[in-house]
């Protein structure tokens, strides 16, 4: 309980910082409402009283005059509730923004400074479904709960006192009649909450499985494949099964509720009786009878609401829980306080020493005691059979990950007391994977260094080094053209041409070292060979590592580096490692064997 409440002021504290300004005024307008309930139930009595007293006798232009009063006064009370229920939707839908954007600040500020290695493991892929799941509304929800429950208590206590001149003995009828829904709803919201959380992984499987069914990047498999049958039963089944449970849950809780209601109805009928029984004896008035109808009735409604409100808080402080157990998770982190900057040009060059690494969750080594050297400018080629470490590696080498054992070092400088943007700025990577920017073609290359300048020199020789220059040229806005097909007037590309975009993006970055996985597995054999022509030139007085399996690409190396399950097979030059006739000409055997060449 402790727990939750501390939840649940600090999520107070989120929409505060959010605006303190719109947090008051929101206030403000929530506890004017929560005066106008009584204001309409003294304004009901007053007008019974008074038409009760015309009726009765008092037909003077005074008596007929004073119905007129009072309707005026209500009917100004009706304005000002009317410009209060006005006001508090814009309020609150401004104030919403503010509290939106304070949410979304401190979720991007955890995942866009996350390292890299905690998206691999599972635990923390749990909890950051649930904290995105959460994130959206709950602050949001708390702190209108919150206000709402003060708006409540002012209105219940002006309406105690009030049915206090009758009876305290009603006030303590409602309360004890209220207690148990609230108990009830406390209990199901914690199993509820617990419920949620044994099941997470169950929620991210349907939710994989509606991508798969919707999402463009699983739609041409689904179609070629005749996926979507498979795909749709196993959606079904997974989300029927949740609801199932979760419905069991709900008949029991709403069975319990049911139980409790008809109590509090009997109850109610006992309390309206005496009072209807105290106006018969003559001790009240109609309109007072009718005041303490009304009072009654919406004290009842009123406390309701509260209790729920209480429940509701306690329903949203647990499921903070998720959110904050993301902000305040102890996550993988690599980056050092004190880090150090890039070495400035590098002198000594790349030392990978006895490099051992598993990905998170994984008892299967994906590196094992890799060592090789990389002097500066020199182009040094990564070959070996898949699973064999490769773009494991080249992942280590750009900061995403850290080994397990050993060290990989810049001028004798470690990898790990290195500056992440002085790393990003030095170490350039084309992935396998690379990404595909809805944006222009010249946001495109510029994402490369967001630091750099967008000069259009700059950006179209990025895209002469890879080849795409010509094509960006017959595009309608030429470098203003939107690509992809996200957004309206844009124009899709082909994978190839795709990746010669990736290769601006890195060829812009102008960094010392250019990693290449795979640069040319999507190219056409003319662009291929344009680029092989021009690769010297692009990576001059740079230090560069390609991944490849084609031995066009690897000739472009000034050594190979040969890695197996064990680790590095052999080192050489080209021409040495197919004379050794060991690992390097065996690959290069079977690919002549396979037309592969």
């Amino acid at each position: 309980m402790k727990k939750t409440s501390n939840n649940i002021f600090r999520s107070l504290k989120i929409v505060w910082q959010s605006s303190p300004t719109w947090s008051l005024v929101n206030a403000a307008v929530v506890l004017l409402k929560g005066v106008m309930p009584l204001l309409l139930i003294f304004i009901v009595q007053m007008l019974v009283d008074e038409v009760s007293r015309v009726l009765t006798g008092d037909h003077t232009v005074q008596g007929v005059e004073s119905v007129y009063y009072i309707l005026l006064f209500a009917g100004g009370v009706f304005v000002l509730n009317a410009l209060l229920n006005s006001l508090s939707g814009i309020i609150s839908e401004k104030h919403a923004y503010y509290i939106d954007d304070s949410v979304q600040d401190l979720i991007h500020k955890r995942t866009t400074k996350l390292d890299f290695a905690n998206f691999d493991d599972y635990n923390f892929q749990n909890i950051y479904y649930r904290a995105i799941n959460e994130a959206t509304y709950r602050p949001k929800k708390i702190y209108y709960g919150f206000v709402g429950l003060i708006q409540n208590s002012i209105t219940l206590a002006l309406i105690a006192g009030l049915l206090a001149g009758l009876s305290w003995v009603l006030m303590i009828v409602l309360v004890l009649v209220s207690v148990p829904v609230v108990y009830i709803r406390l209990k199901y919201s914690r199993k509820i909450f617990v419920f949620n959380r044994e099941h997470t992984e169950d929620e991210r499987n349907v939710a994989y499985y509606n991508r798969l069914l919707t999402d463009k990047a699983f739609a041409k498999e689904l179609r070629v494949f005749n996926l979507s049958g498979l795909f749709k039963k196993r959606f079904e089944e997974q989300k029927n099964n949740l609801r199932g449970k979760r419905y069991g849950m709900l008949k029991l809780k709403t069975a319990y509720e049911l139980a409790v209601q008809l109590i509090t109805a009997a109850a109610l009928i006992v309390v309206f009786g005496f009072i209807a029984s105290t106006a018969i004896q003559g001790n009240i008035t109609q309109g007072q009878m009718v005041m303490y109808f009304l009072a009654m009735y919406r004290g009842y409604s009123f406390l309701q609401d509260l209790l729920s409100r209480i429940s509701g808080l306690y329903e949203d402080g647990l499921f903070l829980k998720n959110l904050f157990e993301f902000i305040d998770f102890d996550v993988i982190r690599y980056e050092k306080k004190n880090a150090t900057l890039f070495p400035g040009i590098m002198k000594e060059g790349v030392c990978i020493d006895n490099v051992s690494f598993k990905y998170p969750n994984s008892s299967r080594a994906a590196l094992k005691n890799v060592s090789f050297n990389i002097n500066p400018g020199e182009t040094i080629a990564l070959v070996g059979a898949n699973g064999a470490g490769k773009s494991t590696l080249v992942k280590l080498l750009c900061g995403l990950y850290r080994p397990d054992q050993g060290s990989i070092t810049f001028d004798g400088v470690d990898l790990s007391v290195i500056n992440k943007d002085s790393l990003a700025e030095n170490v350039s990577v084309v992935f396998q994977d690379f990404m595909l920017y809805n944006v222009t073609a010249r946001e495109n290359i510029w994402y490369g260094n967001v630091k750099r300048p967008q000069s259009d020199e700059e950006i179209v020789l990025s895209a002469q080094k890879s080849g795409i220059d010509k094509l960006i040229t017959t595009l309608p806005n030429e470098y203003d053209t939107v690509l992809g097909t996200l957004f309206k007037d844009s124009e899709m590309l082909s994978v190839g041409e795709w990746q010669r975009i990736a290769l601006s993006r890195s060829f812009f970055n102008n960094a010392q070292l250019v990693v290449l996985d795979e640069p040319t597995s999507s190219l056409d054999a003319f662009t291929e060979s344009r680029l092989i022509e021009n690769f010297k030139a692009i990576t001059k007085d740079r230090t560069a590592i390609i991944v490849s399996h084609r031995l066009s690409t690897i000739h472009l190396a000034d050594r190979i580096v040969v890695l197996n399950e064990r680790g590095v097979a052999e080192v050489g030059t080209p021409s040495e490692l197919l004379e050794k006739k060991a690992a390097f000409y065996d690959m290069v055997q079977s690919m002549r064997r396979n037309g592969l060449m």
